[in-house]
């Protein structure tokens, strides 16, 4: 369960890096991944706070699991 969350962790916190400071890159995985939902628009118009609130999240699971 620890490494779950570690795993977690360190996937949120690399998605908030990149909505953050490479949201065009993230944009382009985002095409070939989402058949099924697209809630892109939303995500990519406040994307400052989404990569925020995202890597707060992914501090909060590291700190929980040391």
């Amino acid at each position: 369960m620890r490494n779950m969350a570690l795993l977690m962790g360190s996937v949120s916190i690399l998605i908030g890096l990149f909505l953050l400071l490479a949201p065009d890159s993230l944009a382009k995985l985002g095409e070939q991944t989402n058949r099924f939902y697209n809630i892109d628009g939303l995500v990519f118009k406040n994307r400052k706070v989404f990569g925020s609130l995202l890597m707060l999240a992914a501090l909060l699971l590291a700190y929980l699991t040391l």
